[in-house]
């Protein structure tokens, strides 16, 4: 979970810098949250389906916009719980104070989108025998 700590405070640093926080911090955040959360979740599926575990369960299909809004739900309620948010922010304001790399949020969010859909990809070859999975 400390991956979405980090993640969740780059993106309040994101909503920060655009100047555009009419909205509670959380909101804006769950933005670039969601596709992370999403991204991790999905390919945890496509492995177990290449293994064979979840054959005949297609989340997406049926279930893709209860699943998304129960998500974002769910992670609205992590943030909101007694002010998560607030003491993930302070935690992370006082360690990077201290810190002399700042490495800039949209850079990180980048680097966590490309490596999570590439993830994604690969379990999804895995999935269907594509690729390198394709004699296995």
């Amino acid at each position: 979970m400390k991956i979405y700590n980090l993640l969740f405070y780059k993106g309040y640093q994101l909503a920060k810098k655009s100047r555009n926080f009419n909205d509670p911090p959380v909101l804006g955040t769950l933005l670039f949250i969601a596709p992370c959360v999403m991204f991790n979740i999905f390919t945890l599926i496509f492995l177990l389906q290449g293994l064979g575990w979840l054959d005949n369960w297609n989340l997406a299909d049926k279930y893709g916009y209860i699943f998304s809004l129960f998500l974002v739900i769910l992670l609205l309620a992590y943030y909101l719980y007694k002010g998560q948010y607030k003491r993930i922010i302070k935690s992370y304001e006082n360690s990077e104070s201290i810190s002399i790399n700042k490495i800039h949020p949209f850079i990180v969010f980048i680097f966590y989108y490309l490596v999570s859909f590439g993830l994604l990809l690969i379990a999804g070859m895995y999935k269907n025998n594509n690729w390198i999975f394709h004699n296995i």
